[in-house]
């Protein structure tokens, strides 16, 4: 499975920032609209991602918690490799990880522990202690896990989300000043069950995501990311919060990773949406284990009322199984075209080159993908 960056937080509320005009909708924003009737004041729950707002210097930040992961880091005495310490977080919608998996993240990630990992170390605020367990990285996304422990004394229990709430931590990532352009990004924040919910201790892991279009921003290159957490809250249903503890948490990630990034032989390859009747086509494609990366031409007009897609992709592995795939859903959107205020034929001067992500739900083992589909054309895959 995958998730689209553009798509990931639409259904976040923002209240408190002026977008100026229609935001053009993606085909996964369409589809949701069309199919589902979402609108955009979403319930916050344990199974669905939480309010967005937005901090002051253009950093977007968004709660997300989810539950039911099946393994907790927290046994004492035992050391894991970043595999096993993120294993549960992506296998959380069922199923398991392979072996391929495993190795893929321990190879991309870091963990405490690890002779080479020099993660940041523990702090200790006001009896709370905040441990960063485990980090992996590509250079568009970035997650980090987490080991909470309140003041003794203090139980954390699982919450129910519709009467109690849910755990919220806040924080920011920030970076030296000039390091980036601009260091946007989104993050997601996912509050793991442990196995015992009587005690004083979480989980969590937050995902950080690189802001789409064209950024400069590498997750995975020798730039330190600072972590700063002032403390662990919970978010009422009707919004309050309540602070467990508060403090000065700071962690500087100042880590190099080992970037396993395939550029595809892909450039000048296109595909044609036939319904609003423009053509995207390929300037660069990238495969990561956590993400696909395009930019692509595309002679869709500027409008108020439609996003491009990026198009019909696939991604198959060498014992034939699918990966993920996304294609264009032609009766959703003509549905929406007839229901909204769209004219077709769009006109004007095309939207040009920009550049976007497809954020996998899982860890993809690149030494078994055969290839990639785009549209009618098949790309080959070949590591090392």
């Amino acid at each position: 499975m995958k998730r689209n960056i553009s798509d990931l937080l639409d259904r976040y509320p923002a209240e408190d920032v002026e977008l100026g005009g229609n935001t053009p909708y993606s085909l996964t924003r369409i589809k949701e609209i069309t199919m589902k009737n979402i609108n955009t004041e979403t319930k916050t729950n344990q199974a669905e991602v939480g309010k967005r707002h937005f901090q002051p210097a253009r950093l977007l930040i968004a709660a997300a918690v989810a539950a039911a992961l099946s393994v907790s880091a927290l046994a004492a005495g035992h050391m894991f490799g970043a595999g096993e310490l993120f294993r549960d977080f992506f296998a959380q919608e069922g199923g398991n990880l392979s072996q391929g998996q495993m190795d893929t993240i321990d190879q991309l990630g870091h963990a405490a522990g690890e002779a080479a990992a020099n993660l940041p170390a523990a702090v200790t605020e006001n009896g709370a202690t905040i441990t960063p367990l485990a980090v992996i990285a590509d250079e568009n996304i970035y997650y980090v896990r987490l080991r909470v422990e309140a003041p003794e004394g203090t139980v954390l229990p699982d919450l129910n989300p519709d009467a109690e709430g849910y755990y919220q931590l806040k924080f920011a990532l920030k970076v030296s000043e000039g390091a980036y352009t601009d260091f946007s990004y989104n993050v997601l924040e996912t509050v793991l069950a442990d196995d015992d919910p009587a005690d004083n201790r979480k989980e969590f892991v937050l995902s950080f995501y690189a802001l789409e279009g064209e950024t400069d921003v590498k997750f995975n290159d020798k730039v330190s990311k600072t972590l700063s957490i002032s403390g662990l809250w919970v978010q009422s249903p009707d919004k309050e919060y309540t602070p467990i503890f508060t403090g000065d948490f700071v962690f500087d990630f100042g880590l190099s990773f080992q970037s396993q990034t395939i550029d595809l032989d892909a450039q000048g390859l296109t595909w044609h949406d036939e319904l609003l009747d423009y053509t995207n086509t390929i300037q660069s494609l990238s495969l990561s284990p956590l993400s696909l990366t395009y930019r692509v031409d595309c002679s869709l007009p500027d409008n108020d009322s439609v996003g491009p897609a990026f198009g019909d992709v696939k991604i198959v592995m060498k014992d034939g199984t699918v990966f993920f795939s996304e294609s264009q859903d032609y009766e959703a959107m003509e549905h929406y075209v007839q229901t909204r205020p769209v004219t077709l034929p769009i006109t004007g001067e095309p939207r040009g080159v920009f550049r976007n992500y497809i954020a996998f739900d899982q860890p993809l083992d690149l030494s078994q993908v055969d290839y990639v589909q785009y549209g009618d054309n098949r790309i080959p895959v070949s590591v090392g």
